[in-house]
């Protein structure tokens, strides 16, 4: 016995002293001799003895009526001795980690001292049922904290904890646990704490973790589990504890330590009830247990928290993993919490109080606010802008008349008007707003522009919407060469009514061009396309063909680069001016609550927005992306100076072009902008002509407009230099000497887009005469 106890405590403190502690009665005879050689091999460090405090409380407990002087105290206590020596009484237990000898009362004796605060919140019968249940722990970051509240209660007869991992310095923050332990697997240290805090609990320890050759000796051998606790990170292990717990109808109950999200599982009583309650019925359940990277495990992680739950500084959090941080972040309030919640879950559940299924949150943030209000973190729906046009400028829309235009103009046929209206309805516009109507009125088409669909904060002189109704004004002219008539436009023909931008009309006397028809022939075919190039050069006349459709129009310039180190310093500075803009407290606004669609569906009830499929986001970027969408937690990410992580999109987006071109034009004001338009809806559809994709990225050009603007409150003052230094870096690039830019994209060559952006329906744009 000698040399195995020394084999078991050479290397005390470390896995291999183990986590079972060993009980000495002193009335039997082999235990008091294994405890001399204890003594005399000098494995005893420390000798722990407050018998007599525990059989004075004892004392005091069975006659809780009674209000004993210190003199009757010490006599009952001893009295309860009946005549057994102190050191004899109870049992003495050794813990071999630390070499510590703890004399305490025996068991029945123990628990009913170590309860008794427990009544009647816990009443004796209750006690003592729970003292017969079994309990498994999946997982011991979170897990620890469970199994200490269940511990500590006496919530079980037998608790069974896995976890392969060691802790490590970082789980300090949260694990109770010293120092001493670091490098200690988490099961071994979990079980010393519940050992020394009560020595009779039986913990079996599955240190190499779960995993398919031993889930079901988990939750079955000696005995099947009454309740699962799952706090484990791994996804495969998750959705296989689930899939057998509820084979063996075992409920499981977990905690993620942030809002205090409490979910539980009644297989026990609702056996068909689907996994984490349908959230993961759409995935492939079998690739769980091959997703080892975040790509791969994000799309069963999502739904498994419930993504749009987060707390706000979890969603900021998430979104700098792997770029400020290293790992999502766990605080021991909220550990603590969970393992509140679950061990009164836990004990609810075992003792028939809680039959029902679901998922909860106890918000401490929500619940213990300070406040008398409640700031809600939520999104507008996209249908309360999709027509908030002004009441003062739809009637602008029926009253004025094309002043510039003589009435004497020829007029424009119903079915022309109708073609050209159509391709405006497909023209491309920022952030796909639309932010157009075309009315035939008097022979006449009029464009206007719906200042409700474009206004914002970042962009007071209108400079983006202006854009995009030049864009729409080349395809309604286009249309109209293509189908053999050159037509004339009058712009901002009513200077009373500034929402009219455009009167077109029947020029006469010459035909259209060879270059305007083939144009008019792409204008179905256009689209952006953001999925990522093959980075393949231009083919040899590319660039004279797309510089030859820009020329068209007076004052423009294109400009080119082919060159890998110009484009990786283009996908930078792109990359940091969506970051800004997204950081921006007036650009996030905008972007998540009027132009961001969160799924196709919607994007087709709206008819308008940025639907998210065609972004072409990967589920880590998804994910991002919807982290990012809080307010609350933008507010976070900006206090930290982070948001790197939102670089990345657009950053290696760029990075993948065959070339980046960017359109000047000699100055920035309403003409120019709308004349830029026209000159960026040539390009795009000549490179579509030409089998380029086309993805604009015009941020670092936008944000320069507020940024020279001194006075312009949509710009914090860092945000402002940071925007004018992009801004130079950007004119720097393309060594421009003269003109402003107004439009840029990356033209690449792709396998083609997975969606296309939705359109409003013609009537919502489209009005003829007085209807």
């Amino acid at each position: 016995m000698d040399k195995e106890l020394r084999a078991l405590l050479r290397e005390a403190g470390t896995d291999t002293a183990g986590h079972t502690p060993r009980i000495f009665r002193m009335a039997v005879d082999g235990d008091r001799a294994e405890l001399g050689r204890l003594f005399a091999g000098g494995l005893v460090h420390q000798v722990h003895d407050r018998l007599q405090d525990q059989l004075r409380e004892l004392v005091k407990m069975e006659a809780p009526a009674r209000q004993f002087t210190a003199a009757e105290l010490e006599r009952a206590a001893q009295e309860r001795l009946q005549g057994t020596p102190a050191e004899a009484y109870g049992v003495w237990v050794f813990h071999p980690w630390s070499g510590r000898l703890v004399h305490l009362l025996d068991e029945a004796e123990f628990a009913r001292v170590r309860t008794d605060r427990n009544r009647n919140k816990i009443t004796t019968e209750e006690q003592q049922l729970l003292a017969t249940k079994k309990v498994g722990v999946i997982g011991l970051s979170v897990g620890r904290s469970v199994a200490m509240a269940l511990a500590l209660e006496r919530s079980f007869g037998e608790i069974r904890l896995a976890d392969h991992d060691r802790l490590d310095l970082s789980n300090l923050n949260r694990i109770k646990a010293g120092a001493h332990e670091l490098g200690l697997n988490k099961c071994v240290a979990t079980a010393r704490e519940i050992a020394e805090i009560d020595p009779f609990l039986k913990v079996v320890c599955f240190p190499e973790g779960i995993d398919r050759g031993n889930i079901d000796a988990f939750l079955t051998e000696g005995g099947k589990l009454d309740i699962l606790v799952e706090e484990c990170d791994s996804v495969d292990i998750k959705i296989l504890a689930r899939q057998h717990a509820k084979a063996h109808r075992i409920p499981v109950v977990m905690d993620t330590s942030d809002r205090g999200m409490l979910d539980v599982e009644r297989f026990d009583l609702e056996p068909d009830r689907p996994l984490l309650h349908g959230l993961i019925d759409h995935l492939d359940l079998a690739a769980a247990a091959t997703a080892r990277t975040n790509e791969e495990k994000l799309p069963f992680l999502a739904p498994m928290a419930g993504m749009d739950a987060l707390s706000p500084r979890m969603k900021a959090s998430l979104v700098e993993v792997g770029q400020s941080i290293l790992t999502w972040p766990q605080l021991a309030t909220g550990v603590q919490l969970g393992g509140a919640l679950v061990g009164d879950v836990h004990r609810r559940i075992v003792l028939g109080e809680m039959n029902g299924s679901g998922r909860w949150y106890v918000d401490l943030e929500e619940l213990v606010t300070g406040t008398t209000g409640v700031v809600m973190d939520g999104r507008t729906a996209p249908d309360d802008h999709a027509d908030a046009s002004d009441p003062a400028e739809e009637e602008s829309y029926r009253t004025h008349a094309p002043l510039a235009v003589t009435a004497a103009a020829a007029r424009i046929p119903d079915a022309l008007a109708l073609r050209m209206a159509e391709a405006a309805r497909l023209a491309p516009s920022a952030d796909n707003m639309q932010p157009w109507k075309v009315r035939h009125k008097d022979g006449h088409l009029l464009l206007h522009h719906d200042r409700a669909r474009s206004r914002s904060a970042l962009d007071s002189e209108s400079m983006i919407p202006h854009i995009s109704l030049g864009m729409c004004l080349e395809n309604m002219l286009l249309a109209s060469a293509g189908a053999g008539t050159v037509m004339e436009p009058a712009l901002f023909p009513a200077s009373d009514d500034p929402s009219l931008i455009a009167v077109l009309y029947p020029a006469g006397g010459r035909g259209p061009s060879a270059l305007d028809g083939a144009l008019a022939a792409q204008i179905a075919a256009r689209h952006t396309d953001r999925t990522h190039g093959n980075g393949g050069p231009l083919r040899p006349g590319d660039p004279d063909a797309l510089q030859a459709a820009v020329a068209a129009i007076p004052g423009a310039a294109l400009h080119l680069t082919v060159d890998r180190s110009e484009i990786d310093r283009i996908a930078d500075l792109c990359g940091k001016a969506d970051r800004l803009r997204i950081m921006n407290e007036h650009g996030h606004a905008e972007f998540f609550t009027k132009q961001l669609r969160w799924s196709h569906e919607e994007a087709v009830r709206s008819g308008d927005g940025l639907d998210i499929e065609t972004l072409e986001l990967t589920a880590t970027e998804r994910v991002g992306l919807r982290m990012a969408s809080s307010s609350l937690a933008m507010r976070t990410i900006r206090r930290v100076s982070g948001g790197k992580a939102l670089e990345k999109l657009t950053a290696n987006a760029v990075r993948s072009a065959s070339a980046v071109a960017l359109l000047t034009m000699p100055r920035i004001d309403d003409v120019h902008c709308l004349e830029g338009g026209r000159a960026a809806q040539r390009l795009w559809l000549k490179a579509t002509e030409l089998g380029l994709a086309v993805h604009p990225l015009s941020a670092p050009i936008f944000l320069a407009r507020p940024a020279r603007r001194p006075q312009d409150p949509s710009l914090t003052a860092p945000e402002r230099a940071e925007a004018l230094a992009l801004y130079t870096e950007l004119t720097e690039v393309f060594r421009l000497r003269a003109g402003e830019p107004v439009f840029m994209v990356r033209l690449s060559r792709t396998a083609g887009p997975s969606t296309r952006s939705v359109r409003r329906p013609l009537n919502a744009v489209y009005t003829t005469n007085d209807h």
